[in-house]
């Protein structure tokens, strides 16, 4: 009969492998480990990062697109807006515009030294001091040649001056600096957009300005040799940078100034109804102040102010990008992104009698 069979001795199984034990360790002497936004997990309850705003809804079913400007573009997109100026300009549409303008100009330029007369009068009336006074808190002198062109920073020393002073370009500067800080500190795309537009609109502006100032030469009013002043056409440059005020009265580039900024802060930010009231009550107080300082006659105002309202449109129409709704209501905004040049060009066949070719537009 066979033996049954007996376990194996388990003294002859192989030990198992045994770990010592972690010995405990206080939390306190652990030492501190250093992450980086990097290295967190996904899920981490780090605080993100700010994301660049782009879509602006202004008014019920209006949303504009505003891309990043790249720094200093727009110096280079301001050959573009002279040349295209004319044709936004002399639209049709604007041809009562335009006739108001050279009617209003004519009937300012009858009436300029009643109103200058009476500008100062009131100004005098109300103790309102009519020099244009200014203190200097920086002048690096520059010389071109025989001509002085410092660069200097001035600061208003009296109302009137103070209401002058609305026109200064360093004003306008420093105001286009205060959107791009924020639109930097912030990541606001419309805000940096904003910057880079007044920056165009006011460049392009001057340069206009100073064109159409050197050609006609009229006098400023605190210099006139006569009633209205005279007009000199056509100075040469160094007439010109020699006497400025005997040349430089039309049109005026202050006002010009004033309603860029104006506009294209306006255009902008078209939720803020209080922009264009405040802005057009700083430009007549403005008007005002150059009257009763004798720098500028009325009839210098008109064309000044729609050369700074039309580089402005121009400038905003380029900067800004209209987000239409989708065919079906509910489902989110599809941006339309402003396209390279390159990507502008279309072409297509066409077909007129027994001519047959092809067409080709571009798209601004």
């Amino acid at each position: 009969m066979a033996a049954p069979a007996t376990p194996p001795d388990s003294t002859q199984q192989a030990p198992e492998a045994t770990l010592p034990l972690p010995t405990p360790v206080a939390a306190d002497t652990l030492p501190a480990v250093e992450t980086s936004a990097s290295a967190l997990p996904a899920d981490s309850s780090a605080r993100p990062r700010r994301a660049r705003k782009t879509d602006y809804q202004v008014a019920p079913g209006v949303t504009w697109h505003y891309e990043k400007p790249k720094p200093f573009r727009w110096l280079l997109h301001v050959p573009r807006d002279l040349v295209q100026y004319p044709g936004y300009a002399f639209r049709k549409e604007n041809t009562k515009a335009i006739v108001g303008i050279g009617l209003s100009s004519v009937a300012l330029w009858v009436a300029d030294q009643v109103l200058l007369d009476w500008a100062q009068d009131f100004g005098r009336a109300i103790n309102l001091e009519a020099k244009s006074t200014q203190k200097t808190l920086v002048y690096i002198p520059f010389k071109v040649g025989d001509i002085n062109l410092p660069l200097e920073f001035n600061v208003p020393d009296n109302l009137n001056s103070t209401f002058y002073y609305i026109g200064d370009g360093w004003t306008h500067l420093g105001t286009a600096a205060g959107f791009m800080a924020y639109g930097i500190i912030k990541k606001d795309n419309r805000a940096a957009q904003t910057a880079s537009q007044l920056g165009e609109s006011i460049l392009s502006t001057g340069i206009v300005v100073q064109a159409i100032k050197r050609s006609t030469g009229r006098q400023s009013p605190f210099v006139a040799t006569k009633p209205r002043g005279e007009w000199h056409l056509f100075p040469s440059f160094t007439q010109y940078q020699s006497r400025v005020p005997n040349f430089d009265a039309y049109p005026t580039g202050h006002m010009a100034t004033a309603m860029a900024t104006v506009t294209v802060i306006a255009d902008n930010y078209p939720e803020y109804k209080f922009v264009r009231p405040l802005g057009y009550g700083l430009i007549g107080l403005l008007g005002y102040s150059m009257l009763n300082n004798g720098v500028h006659w009325a009839s210098d105002y008109p064309l000044g102010i729609a050369l700074g309202y039309g580089f402005a449109k121009i400038a905003v129409r380029h900067g800004r990008t209209r987000v239409e709704a989708p065919a079906e209501p509910g489902t989110g905004f599809v941006p339309r992104r402003p396209q390279p040049w390159h990507q502008r060009i279309q072409y297509a066949p066409f077909n007129y009698g027994p001519y047959t070719g092809v067409s080709c537009s571009y798209s601004w």
